[in-house]
């Protein structure tokens, strides 16, 4: 990657930040003086001049996306739309507290290097050629999912992994095989997230906007609806990559048993923190899938082993470990992008966007397949917009919960489709997510590699959701 590169892109960056604030005040106000909307009650124009000025801010990164969540609170105050106490009640939501268990626990899976043991072992058995390397990044993704709550936490393990294979077989430039490799450890990592409640933050928030609508999402209904088609598009992400990228099937590609098997023998054998580790994500995980019969919420199951994660004796790491890997900014992103997604919801604000959508793009005499189908596609073009999902999905997730009632259709045709695919897909762009800039930043990518393999890929993840709508989720009942 060129200097001019990097240096266009911060000149870009510079641009769109400095713009923001006075966009985002020129189009609050614009739709201030507008006046209410027929059909809108002043206290639904109200909200929909915050979420106006709130949108263009975490579009252009005006100030932290953080930083914006925190103000939506004291804003909405202001305006007359929430008291204090209901201005902060997204911050106590159980999406926002089952996030932070799940940093915690991916901090526990880092320390103890349990994570780490088991992705040189699945590379272990998956070979050393080329293909079977990025095979087996894909496979330890899949993996790591279900073990390690958080999408950025898995690329901080795999990552150095990857570019230690990288250097043995590809040299510190850019070939094919390691565009392949990164690219795969990114995408492969995002499309499996949608299959699984835990795996990145957006499951949660949409879960919570469901649970808010009567519609309530439990741990293995998630696994149930989402994982089947997660993991049709994992596979489906890699061969995607194989085809449009291609690899060196290199001569010295077994070297890199070396990279490999040296550090998982210097590991030696498996410890005590580590099988500590994992029980006690097992016992979480059983308490999840038998929540049906215990009645216990996800977040409560959740927060209790990580709970266990600190005890003495039993447990294996101290709050300056979990404080380390937790995301404070998502936790506020999500905190904060909740209220705002129950303002909306409350004044009303949100079903008549909805209509106006409905009506716009002629959805009256659509089925629910097309209407499904209209709704994947629109969110994939969003994602060109947005840094980050969190961001994303409490934003839109409301809106497409509104659109669905005024569709008269089960919430959960509508919304599960698209917090899976704001969750897994955001594929487009290199800032899209934090392990895609984070695999950028290696300097061995371009910008265009990210759409040329996203594209196909988004266009996949629509035809695939839409094939297990029209058959899988029907059998299932919820279509």
């Amino acid at each position: 990657m060129s200097a001019l590169t990097l240096t266009d892109h911060a000149s870009f960056d510079a641009i769109r930040r400095g713009m923001g604030i006075p966009l985002a005040v020129g189009i609050g106000l614009a739709v201030w003086t507008a006046g209410a909307p027929e059909g809108l009650s002043p206290s639904g124009h109200r909200a929909l001049v915050l979420f106006s000025a709130v949108f263009i801010l975490y579009l252009t990164e005006a100030i932290p996306l953080a930083i914006t969540s925190l103000v939506i609170a004291p804003a909405a105050v202001l305006l007359g739309i929430a008291s204090p106490a209901s201005s902060l009640s997204g911050f106590s939501s159980p999406s926002v507290y089952l996030i932070l268990g799940a940093f915690i626990f991916a901090a526990a899976m880092v320390k103890t290097r349990l994570a780490e043991r088991m992705t040189y072992g699945i590379l272990k058995i998956a070979g050393g050629t080329t293909t079977r390397i990025t095979l087996g990044i894909t496979i330890a993704n899949i993996v790591l999912a279900f073990l390690i709550p958080s999408s950025t936490a898995r690329t901080a393990v795999l990552l150095p992994v990857c570019l230690g294979i990288a250097s043995v077989i590809g040299g510190e430039g850019r070939t094919r095989f390691v565009v392949n490799l990164l690219l795969t450890l990114a995408f492969t990592n995002a499309a499996i997230s949608a299959g699984i409640l835990t795996a990145t933050a957006p499951n949660p928030a949409t879960a919570d906007f469901l649970a808010k609508a009567e519609r309530p999402v439990s741990y293995v209904d998630w696994l149930t609806f989402g994982f089947p088609p997660a993991l049709i598009m994992t596979f489906l992400t890699w061969f995607v990559i194989q085809v449009v990228v291609g690899t060196e099937e290199r001569h010295d590609a077994p070297l890199a048993g070396d990279a490999i098997a040296k550090p998982l023998s210097e590991m030696g054998r498996t410890t005590a923190a580590e099988w500590r580790t994992l029980v006690i994500f097992i016992i979480v995980v059983v308490g999840w899938v038998t929540q049906g019969w215990s009645k216990l919420d996800t977040t409560v199951i959740c927060l209790a082993g990580t709970s266990l994660l600190f005890l003495p004796k039993l447990g294996v790491i101290d709050w300056a470990d979990a404080n380390g890997e937790i995301s404070w900014q998502v936790i506020l992103i999500c905190g904060g992008g909740i209220t705002l997604g129950d303002l909306l919801i409350k004044t009303g604000a949100a079903n008549w966007l909805a209509g106006e959508i409905f009506h716009g793009l002629g959805l009256g005499a659509a089925g629910r397949l097309t209407m499904l189908l209209v709704v994947m596609i629109v969110l994939q073009l969003l994602h060109v917009l947005f840094i980050g999902t969190t961001a994303m999905a409490t934003g839109i997730i409301p809106i497409v919960l509104a659109l669905a009632e005024t569709a008269q259709v089960d919430p959960r045709v509508l919304v599960l489709p698209a917090g899976m695919i704001i969750g897994g897909y955001p594929v487009l762009m290199f800032y899209n997510t934090l392990p895609n800039i984070m695999v950028y930043g290696t300097g061995r990518l371009t910008v265009l590699d990210f759409p040329k393999v996203g594209v196909p890929i988004s266009l996949l993840a629509c035809i695939v959701y839409a094939i297990c709508a029209s058959t899988y989720w029907r059998w299932l009942g919820m279509i």
